[in-house]
């Protein structure tokens, strides 16, 4: 069974601190932030598997970040995190898109009860994607592949790529074409290094705004 990946937003940088805590005591892999174009980025090239959102905050509402979270992805579990509680808010908050919430202040039990309820669900939402298990596409390679493009300072080749990642050129290159037509990555031409032949077709992370680096 992958790993867990779970993500989670909030102004509070100590909330974000004790929910790694919670996540690390049973072996999930948490990524935190305050800022929602980096939280919708990971929901976008689908890094996480579950979603914490603070309802609260103050560049965009909680419910804003869930209304766009949901619009780019229907199968990642969405919880919003909130000191209210009562009817009105489970309903604006379902509406939105949310799946659940967990109430401020956190407690370890209750945090880890509603994960592995949802981890369930999303399990379920994910056995009925068939078309990345009908093209053979593994979770974990294609996250692998996302995180090494990052690193890359430059569009990076497909033997940079699959060097990087441990994996053969040819699974690769099917990772990457698969990722390009998803629309997650982009492909250009080029020659290394300024070098006169056959250019070659490079690969970059696609940036919310829509830039991206040139492979001179």
């Amino acid at each position: 069974m992958m790993p867990l990946h779970i993500g989670a937003i909030d102004d509070d940088k100590s909330i974000l601190y004790t929910l790694e805590a919670m996540a690390s005591t049973e072996g999930w892999r948490m990524l935190t932030t305050s800022e929602p174009e980096e939280c919708l980025d990971w929901v976008r090239l689908d890094e996480v598997d579950i979603l914490l959102v603070d309802y609260h905050m103050p560049v965009m509402n909680g419910l804003h970040v869930i209304r766009k979270a949901r619009e780019l992805s229907s199968k990642m579990v969405l919880i919003a995190l909130t000191v209210e509680d009562g009817g009105e808010l489970a309903s604006k908050l379902t509406l939105a898109g949310a799946d659940d919430f967990i109430s401020k202040p956190i407690r370890l039990a209750d945090f880890t009860a509603r994960i592995r309820l949802h981890e369930k669900i999303f399990s379920h939402r994910e056995q009925l994607n068939w078309e990345e298990r009908k093209k053979g596409v593994s979770k974990d390679t294609m996250r692998k592949v996302l995180e090494k493009i990052k690193d890359f300072q430059a569009p990076a080749d497909c033997d940079e790529i699959a060097a990087a990642c441990g994996l053969a050129y040819v699974t690769a290159h099917r990772y990457l074409e698969y990722l390009s037509d998803r629309g997650l990555i982009s492909r250009s031409a080029g020659v290394q290094d300024g070098r006169p032949g056959r250019p070659k077709t490079y690969y970059s992370i696609i940036s919310p705004s829509g830039a991206q680096g040139e492979k001179k």
